[in-house]
Order: structure tokens, then C-alpha cells, then sequence
């Protein structure tokens, strides 16, 4: 079996709909759009679905997934991944430029699953982000790239996240908790970021990360 790597990124349930929006200006557009249904209007989402063949989803529903392709700025992770991909192929490989920034680079599919109801942790009120990979290649770049991090930091920062953890299978890498970049080694990289506060809490008391 390939590696199976993901980004989890925790948020206050409020900001949901502020975090999907962030995804939509990170992402390219697909057409036609997603329609999410809410009891008095409904919100139109330039998303791809994979688990969902009519496109529409209830925003009431416990979790719902897209296949994204996301925008990332070069760095030399995602080059060798994308000349890789492409058989050595460069011409194309990166968007527009966008008001003076960096010229970014699709990558995907990066499959989203939207967790409104968190698995094992009954009662949380927080909502979690799954950024999945296709396989090994992807989850290696995933674990190389400084780009693909920074863009996911970035997402927490904009939408007052509470908590980024990189699975890698084996463990997790805790490298954002409530506005705070670090790099802390958890063995349960679905550890509730309740518990992760008492861990850094309790490290912080010791005088150190010891584990």
C-alpha cells in the first residue's frame, strides 16, 4: 500500500463558511459549481464534488467532500514534482501572475473532506478541514514542500484556526496551535485539540518539549 498523508486543520464551527471561502480563492474554479443548501438561500461553490454525483449538498450534513486543485508558489518540492508529473514538460505549468505575487502552480487532486461532526470526538465544537492526497508521490510532496505548509498556515492565520497537524501515518507533526507556528511530535495525529492543549500545557510546566 502507498503513503496515505493528509493536512487536518481545525476551526471554530462559526467560521465554516469562511474557511470553505478561503479554499475557493486558493482553489481553481470548477464549473458547474456545488450548491449548498441552507434553509433560507442557497450558496453556490466553484468546487468539484467526488462523493456526491447531483452536486448539492445540505449544510447541515455531518461531512461532505470536494476534489480540489489548489495554488501554491513554487518552491523546489513542487517543481521536481510537477517536471516529474509531466515528463520534464514546463511550459504551462503555472498560473498567471496575480498583482505583483509570486507565480503559483496547480496542484492536484487534493481530495477535501469537510468534517462537521469529527470522528471520535463527540460534542466538539469545532469543524475539521482533511486535505488528502492521491498517493505516495502527492504524500511525499506533501511532507517536502515549504510552499504547500506556509499556504496552509496561512489559511489558519486568515480564519482564526485553532489547530494544523500534518498526518503522516506513522504520527503526527503539530506545527500550528491557536496563532503559534511550532514543530511538536504527537503519536495520534487525530488527537483533539483539546487534549493537544493539556500536552503543550503540560510540557510548558516541565520546561521543555520533552516527551
Amino acid at each position: 500500500m502507498g503513503l496515505d498523508y493528509s493536512y487536518l486543520l481545525y476551526f471554530k464551527r462559526e467560521q465554516l463558511w469562511d474557511v470553505l471561502q478561503g479554499v475557493v480563492e486558493l482553489a481553481e474554479p470548477h464549473h458547474p459549481a456545488v450548491k449548498i443548501h441552507f434553509p433560507d438561500h442557497i450558496l453556490s461553490i466553484p468546487l468539484d464534488t467526488w462523493s456526491m454525483k447531483n452536486q448539492e449538498i445540505q449544510h447541515d450534513a455531518a461531512d461532505f467532500s470536494f476534489s480540489t486543485v489548489l495554488l501554491f508558489e513554487e518552491d523546489e518540492a513542487i517543481l521536481d514534482y510537477v517536471l516529474s508529473r509531466d515528463h520534464g514538460e514546463k511550459d504551462d505549468l503555472r498560473s498567471p501572475p496575480d498583482n505583483g505575487k509570486e507565480h503559483r502552480i496547480a496542484i492536484g487532486y487534493i481530495y477535501l473532506t469537510i468534517h462537521q461532526v469529527i470522528p471520535d470526538q463527540p460534542g466538539s465544537n469545532l469543524v475539521m478541514f482533511d486535505f488528502g492526497t492521491t498517493g505516495t508521490r502527492m504524500s511525499l510532496l506533501f511532507a517536502n514542500s515549504t510552499s504547500i505548509r506556509n499556504t496552509f498556515i496561512y489559511l489558519l492565520e486568515k480564519c482564526n484556526g485553532i489547530c494544523g497537524v500534518f498526518n503522516n501515518e506513522s504520527g503526527g507533526d503539530l506545527f500550528w496551535f491557536k496563532g503559534e507556528t511550532l514543530s511538536e511530535e504527537i503519536e495520534d495525529p487525530f488527537m483533539a485539540p483539546e487534549e493537544i492543549e493539556v500536552r503543550l500545557g503540560t510540557h510548558k510546566h516541565r520546561g521543555g518539549n520533552e516527551r
